[in-house]
């Protein structure tokens, strides 16, 4: 079963929830998860390091997204704690049989592969996880609109516990992925770990992540692997956007690092109302419409 496949199906189990969030599905708090992995997929940052080329282009082979790449590692934890926890908390209904995923045993202590095995190795994150989905079983239909059931889904508390679980497994997979020799270039592994920690803001603002504000927050995201030429000054083929992204993610680690994380532990404390994290939001656009030459 390849990661697209466990996306689809997540969204699907789940649009009833989020039905009064967004018209025809697009509510749905799993579209950021999605069309990150896509972009990643589109830009090559699975493919084997140093980077092939070849193999992310190969459409319908799941087997291209590499063992040894560093993003393919994190969204491995990303989307499998997802849908282990979504069996677990028997979100997708109780199933007679077991659910584990093939292995390659050479890497088979780099990863987990079912319930029992994420369980044991990653406790407090698969509870972290299963808090969401038993959230989403909690709640009840409160009204019909043109037929289609509306559930208390509260936008806030789901969004919340969505992120949640989204940082759980980035912060078990990062520590296994930060080497430089799961990337192209030590660029590239900045990047991502750039990235990663600005994610942390962006969910501590509540960011929707729903398909529009996702597509548009991703047409920064870098249209190709950096190269160690891009350390310094960036290349002239990077858009506006992109450059503000990368600009800003670099900006946020290096102030958050000076300041010993003083910098996101003051923000996280700062977004404790909804009239807050709804400027968070809007300052983070803003910061990232910034056209940076």
């Amino acid at each position: 079963m390849d990661r697209l496949r466990i996306f689809k199906i997540l969204i699907t189990e789940s649009n009833k929830y989020f039905a009064s969030f967004g018209k025809n599905n697009t509510g749905n708090v799993f579209w950021a998860l999605t069309l990150l992995y896509g972009r990643l997929f589109k830009t090559d940052r699975f493919a084997e390091p140093p980077n092939s080329s070849r193999c992310a282009y190969e459409s319908g082979i799941s087997s291209c997204i590499s063992i040894n790449s560093g993003w393919g590692g994190i969204s491995y934890y990303v989307v499998m704690m997802y849908f282990l926890a979504a069996i677990e908390s028997e979100f997708l209904g109780s199933l007679p049989y077991e659910v584990e995923l093939l292995s390659r045993e050479e890497y088979r202590s780099n990863f987990c592969y079912s319930i029992e095995e994420c369980r044991a190795a990653h406790p407090q994150a698969m509870d972290i996880v299963n808090r969401f989905y038993k959230y989403l079983l909690s709640r009840k239909i409160v009204s019909t609109t043109s037929g289609i059931p509306q559930y208390d889904t509260d936008e806030d508390t789901a969004i919340f516990k969505m992120w949640a679980a989204h940082q759980a497994a980035i912060d078990v997979a990062k520590p296994m992925f930060s080497d430089v020799s799961f990337y192209s270039s030590e660029t590239e592994r900045d990047f991502t770990m750039d990235f990663l920690l600005a994610t942390e803001f962006f969910e501590a603002a509540l960011y929707r992540p729903y398909f529009e504000s996702s597509a548009e927050f991703l047409v920064g995201f870098p249209h190709r692997l950096l190269t160690d030429q891009d350390r310094n000054v960036l290349m002239s083929n990077f858009s506006r956007r992109e450059k503000a992204l990368i600009t800003v993610a670099k900006l946020t680690t290096k102030i958050n690092k000076s300041t010993g994380g003083l910098l996101l532990t003051i923000w996280k404390k700062l977004m404790t109302s909804k009239f807050a994290r709804a400027t968070g939001r809007f300052f983070i656009k803003r910061l990232l419409l910034i056209p940076i030459e």
